[in-house]
């Protein structure tokens, strides 16, 4: 009778569950549609910025993207899979394991792989839509802004013109309105982002192995990748400077708050305790049916397979 009572209370608790599930979903499409919104230019910049007609920074001429809006997104998948393969090649299954032990541990690395990923995936689109709103409401003229825009008035001298309208046709209405969201550097700050979160996955979860070159090679890597992306806004005539600077400080500042915060330094003892509260509930709710019944469900705290999964955790977290 108690174990019914506790199933229709664990029943209840789930079915609660769904309404944040539901809140979540709803918050996650409207995210989307925004930074889709203000990826392909269709929403309105706040503020229209003028320009002198003798700033050289904006005179240059439009070179192309060596790291193109697409390949910068597809880059951000690229952590979700190193860490779910990262997890993978943790879980070592022991010949002496059993089929069920076996199955409870490779959940158990599914399990670590998608709570990582979760916190990633927050953290990066929490720093997109910060940067997509700060490109509405602040901005800046691109490097190519003139060539790109050709304004309809004729600039002499060190006149500032605040009223104009573009008169590029071969170009598309995109592109001509993203010569002006030139502040801050979207592919800086997603690359350091990435890079860091990566960095300090890498440090954090894997254990120490016997070759010495393995992690940092990685780590040197991604590093670079995040400075050659960077970089490359400025070569490319993308981006002033100081949009990658703002960029890049956007980027580590977001890394350092989801590694810390989010995640917890990567400290999954940290993470358990937290949740530490609704696991002995959910023990006590099952232990609660009559008398020598109980035994058996707090038992399985004691099993080979628990204390195997925290000497794993204590070898990578060691």
């Amino acid at each position: 009778m108690a174990d019914v009572e506790s199933q229709k209370i664990c029943g209840k608790a789930k079915s609660r569950i769904t309404v944040p599930v539901a809140v979540d979903g709803l918050i996650l499409v409207l995210v989307a549609c925004f930074l889709i919104l203000t990826e392909l230019g269709l929403l309105p910049q706040v503020v229209k910025r003028g320009f002198y007609c003798n700033d050289q920074s904006i005179q240059h001429e439009y070179k192309g993207d060596t790291i193109t809006t697409v390949t910068i997104l597809l880059s951000g998948l690229v952590p979700m899979l190193l860490i779910w393969l990262t997890e993978a090649l943790l879980y070592t299954p022991s010949i002496s394991m059993s089929k069920t032990e076996t199955e409870s541990r490779a959940g158990g690395s599914w399990r670590e792989a998608w709570y990582w990923s979760k916190k990633y995936g927050r953290g990066l689109i929490t720093m997109l839509v910060i940067i997509g709103t700060i490109k509405i409401f602040l901005g800046e003229l691109r490097p190519h802004f003139l060539s790109t825009c050709q304004p309809d008035v004729e600039c002499k001298g060190t006149e500032f013109v605040s009223s104009y309208t573009c008169t590029n046709s071969e170009e598309s209405l995109y592109f001509v309105r993203d010569a002006s969201k030139s502040f801050p550097s979207g592919h800086a700050a997603m690359s350091v982002f990435e890079a860091i979160f990566l960095i300090w996955y890498l440090e954090k979860r894997v254990p120490r192995l016997r070759t010495l070159f393995t992690i940092p090679l990685f780590q040197m890597v991604l590093m670079c990748w995040a400075v050659f992306c960077s970089l490359s806004r400025i070569t490319d005539n993308r981006h002033h400077w100081w949009d990658v600077l703002a960029g890049t400080i956007a980027g580590s500042i977001a890394a350092f708050m989801t590694c810390l915060f989010g995640c917890q330094n990567f400290d999954a003892s940290k993470r358990k305790r937290k949740t530490s509260l609704y696991t002995d509930h959910d023990h006590k709710l099952i232990n609660s049916g009559g008398g020598g019944g109980g035994g058996g469900g707090a038992a399985t705290l004691g099993t080979p397979l628990h204390k195997e999964e925290i000497n794993l955790n204590n070898v990578i977290h060691a």
